[in-house]
């Protein structure tokens, strides 16, 4: 049998000893830090651009004092100093292959180096996962197998190291390893999301939830001047919250209220738990012609509208593979969003909710782009009794769009449109 990489490990007066296999008695736990090894169903989770990209990172997030990789004779080695011993978690995933190391939340500002490609690495990137988590993707050239993984103590001048040595393997035997990793993962944490906070009983208000599109070290898309579109969606997200909560009309939900990861699936569970009656997904799009500037809407097609909502559309669902998530696993809610003539009501509903708000851009006097109505596969708009809407503010790759965007009073009749047309869905729904 392959050997199991879920371990975590404690250091005192510098012996090291196994407290636990993660499902065995529940979990881990670390006595000099404790830290709960949690994974999603399918292992959702988050990495970076292979450069740091700024985060909020928290006071006491330990240190990281360098990243490197280097090749030995059978094996590529990578290293990461720490200012404190760590408890850890490490698995696999498949198409692409890549493994994923979780860690206590680290920050990596005072790291001279930040991994790269070398041996059987092609890649390493790492972020916030969600609050004291930090999850590092390592991806590979080919499939490959673990061959240690360890802590060295401090000593000699040399802080806490964290080593893992990869070294090539068929296949077969990394998808077995993977499946295998996956199960006993899934079977020792609690799965998929978690579950959201008991709603109080269910009032005269519509539910709209409002989505920030991606998120932690899910960057999106970046300015000219170097607006994350991460950002600017959980900024206008909160925007739109407040101008739909002060109406008195309206119960919001968001899908994040900072800066964290949340899976694409992830998203359309909270609004199906949350029983919503409209989400509105809020992103700002990057095109490589820097003069195209304007608002616009997209609803859910099996086809699309044009050549742009098709890129768009593959670009904004490789969130979860940015993630490291498994896409190549169809779960209940996955077959449940296919698009089919069940859902017809639904798409009627998110077409007629797209025309009202490219009305209420027209007299709200906000700048759209040529027919602003479109349409494409999105994988965030695929509830099947939810009508969704994921909205571009602008595009960031527009000098003067990121500007304008960038600030509250420049959001506001966009926002404030949006607004206009949900409250004119809702009007014609109860005719």
């Amino acid at each position: 049998s392959l050997p199991s990489l879920y371990m975590v490990f404690y250091a005192r007066k510098g012996r090291w000893r196994r407290v636990t296999r993660i499902g065995e008695n529940g979990g881990g736990r670390a006595r000099r830090r404790r830290f709960a090894v949690a994974f999603p169903r399918a292992a959702a989770l988050v990495a970076a651009a292979c450069a740091a990209i700024p985060a909020f990172v928290r006071a006491d997030a330990i240190p990281v004092f360098d990243l490197r990789l280097g090749i030995h004779a059978d094996h590529t080695r990578i290293v990461v100093e720490l200012a404190e011993t760590v408890v850890y978690g490490v698995f696999a995933l498949e198409a692409p292959e890549r493994l994923v190391i979780d860690f206590p939340e680290l920050d990596f500002a005072a790291a001279s180096q930040t991994g790269g490609a070398v041996g059987l690495v092609t890649g390493i990137r790492h972020g916030r996962f969600r609050p004291d988590t930090t999850r590092m993707v390592v991806d590979l050239a080919a499939p490959a197998c673990v061959k240690r993984s360890f802590l060295i103590p401090p000593g000699g001048g040399r802080a806490t190291r964290f080593v893992l040595d990869i070294e090539g393997c068929d296949a077969e035997t990394f998808s077995e390893w993977a499946r295998a990793s996956q199960r006993e993962v899934a079977a020792a944490a609690p799965l998929g999301p978690a579950a959201p906070a008991p709603s109080p009983p269910r009032d005269e208000r519509k539910t709209v939830v409002v989505d920030a599109g991606h998120g932690g070290i899910d960057p999106g898309a970046i300015g000219v001047v170097g607006t994350l579109e991460k950002d600017l969606a959980l900024d206008a997200a909160r925007q739109l919250a407040e101008r739909l909560e002060e109406t008195g009309r309206y119960r919001v939900v968001m899908t994040r209220d900072s800066d964290v990861f949340v899976g694409l699936r992830d998203r359309l569970a909270i609004a199906r738990a949350a029983e919503a009656d409209l989400l509105l997904s809020i992103h700002a799009d990057s095109i490589d012609d820097a003069r195209l500037r304007g608002s616009h809407v997209y609803r859910l097609s099996e086809e699309a509208s044009d050549d742009e909502a098709v890129a768009l559309a593959a670009k904004e669902n490789r969130s979860d593979v940015i993630g490291g998530v498994d896409m190549a696993e169809v779960d209940d809610v996955t077959t449940q969003i296919l698009i089919d003539w069940s859902q017809r009501q639904t798409n009627e509903d998110s077409i007629r909710l797209a025309d009202l708000v490219v009305e209420a851009f027209a007299r709200r006097r906000v700048r759209t782009i040529n027919r602003p109505h479109r349409w494409a596969g999105f994988a965030v708009l695929k509830a099947p009794d939810v009508p969704s809407l994921l909205i571009e503010l602008g595009f960031l790759s527009n000098r003067e769009d990121e500007r304008l965007l960038g600030t509250r009073e420049g959001r506001e009749p966009a926002l404030r449109a949006i607004v206009d047309a949900v409250d004119r869905y809702f009007a014609a729904l109860a005719d």
